[in-house]
């Protein structure tokens, strides 16, 4: 930890991070499972475009 850093404040994005990453993982599973966009953002409340940006750059990961 930076010495000027709340320790609390570090806590919290530290934990953020960790879910963050985790959500990630679950949704590369599901993309590779192949489940749609829709339904993946309609689960994570986020929009079919950004999901749809997701499994593209997972493809191109791949290739």
């Amino acid at each position: 930890m930076a010495r000027d850093e709340i320790p609390e404040l570090r806590d919290l994005r530290d934990e953020y991070d960790r879910a963050r990453d985790a959500l990630m993982a679950a949704i590369h599973k599901h993309l590779d499972l192949g489940e749609s966009n829709a339904r993946i953002a309609r689960s994570v409340d986020w929009s079919r475009e950004y999901v749809a940006r997701i499994r593209k750059e997972r493809e191109a990961e791949r290739e």
